[in-house]
């Protein structure tokens, strides 16, 4: 089994204590959609938010950060994150490759280090001049009555310069392609319709899991997003994933039922979106999923009672998405290498996606390092089987 996969793939610098009812937070706070002010759970462009705050950004953030620098950095971003986690769980049975992209500057050499540290992903990591992509992240662990948010602070830097043209004609040589997070990899994200069109054509299932599309945003205050150039990817997409803000931003829905609808009344094969810390929508229509009325599934209780009994294990909810993605892309490849397509079942993976997300909360940010190979699978097996109970 061959998964490849592309899109966003940054450093995420972590500011762990940052308290959003402060009065520097509320002064940095969005008024409006698309301000370019700070929003709990949603990313603004470095650049916009300067604009919005009308000060340097690096004096922006000390502001918001009392002048505490970062407490950590970690590999981020919604394609690399989730790869990484497939690459993890599947061990020797799949090879995954991310296909990505670096600038010229010492955050880059962070990336190269921290790939290194990840054996079971394969990577092709293109340089390009400027500055690697990277994101501030401020995390306040109190927000939501104790379940923790965070937002983002995105530089684009080379990403801005990341075309499809840059991946070459063996990135299509794959049973999955998996596009993650392009809002942040503007080129790719605007050719996201012929990549997926190749990509179908070359036999490959394909899966995209969004971001927040905060450059649609800016440029069309309050309308709908595109996906792809002329918003017409969705026949090309088996399996799409997304949070709730997303999926109503991208479908132009007001609810994720409705949009999962609509999502399927577009082609698109099948559907999951994270309802936050309450629950996941999954539907399916035709594609390589067997067919599944749109309907809910809980998280998991066994991740908020280990959460709940032991706050010392807690780390923060960054990468939670990324890594239930990486779980659906898991749960699909471990069905494809037993059975043919058409005959997915979308339970079954989001088994994997649950416990994969869920257990994200247990690191600071969202990847996780192996100490030897199999362990990430290890961990998460008792997390799999508690939910596989819960849901019956």
């Amino acid at each position: 089994m061959t998964i490849h996969g592309t899109g966003c793939c940054l450093i995420d610098f972590l500011y762990p204590s940052i308290d959003f009812s402060a009065p520097a937070f509320q002064q940095a706070r969005s008024r409006q959609e698309g301000d370019g002010g700070l929003s709990p759970g949603r990313l603004v462009f470095a650049e916009d938010f300067e604009r919005f705050r009308g000060k340097p950004y690096e004096t922006a953030l000390k502001d918001i950060s009392g002048g505490m620098p970062p407490a950590s950095h970690n590999l981020g971003g919604p394609s690399v994150v989730s790869l990484t986690h497939a690459a993890q769980v599947l061990g020797e049975t799949a090879r995954v490759c991310f296909f990505g992209i670096r600038g010229s500057d010492e955050t880059g050499d962070l990336v190269e280090a921290a790939l290194s540290r990840l054996p079971s992903l394969g990577r092709r990591l293109l340089a390009k001049p400027g500055a690697t992509p990277r994101s501030d992240v401020l995390l306040d662990p109190r927000y939501h009555n104790g379940h923790g948010e965070r937002t983002f602070i995105n530089l684009l830097g080379a990403a801005r310069n990341f075309s499809p043209a840059d991946l070459g004609n063996d990135f299509f040589d794959a049973h999955i392609i998996a596009l993650g997070g392009t809002g942040l990899t503007p080129p790719l994200h605007d050719g996201m319709t012929e990549l997926l069109s190749r990509a179908r054509k070359s036999g490959a299932v394909t899966v995209v899991n969004l971001v927040y599309d905060y450059r649609s945003e800016i440029n069309a205050p309050g309308q709908k997003w595109k996906l792809g150039l002329r918003d017409d990817a969705y026949p090309s997409i088996d399996v799409l994933i997304a949070d709730h803000d997303e999926a109503i931003k991208t479908s132009g829905c007001s609810s994720s039922e409705d949009a999962a609808a609509w999502f399927l009344a577009q082609g698109t094969g099948a559907v999951l979106i994270t309802e936050g810390a309450q629950s996941i929508r999954i539907a399916a229509g035709k594609g390589v999923c067997r067919p599944l009325e749109s309907q809910t599934l809980p998280v998991s209780e066994a991740v908020n009672q280990d959460l709940a009994a032991h706050p010392e294990r807690r780390g923060d909810t960054t990468g939670c998405g990324d890594n239930f993605a990486g779980g659906i892309i898991a749960g699909i490849a471990e069905q494809l290498a037993l059975a043919s397509k058409g005959t997915i079942d979308l339970r079954e993976a989001c088994i994997l996606g649950t416990a994969a997300g869920g257990f994200a909360c247990f690191t600071m940010g969202g990847t996780f390092y192996e100490t030897y190979p199999g362990e990430k699978r290890e961990r998460l097996a008792p997390y799999i089987a508690a939910y596989r109970k819960q849901i019956g």
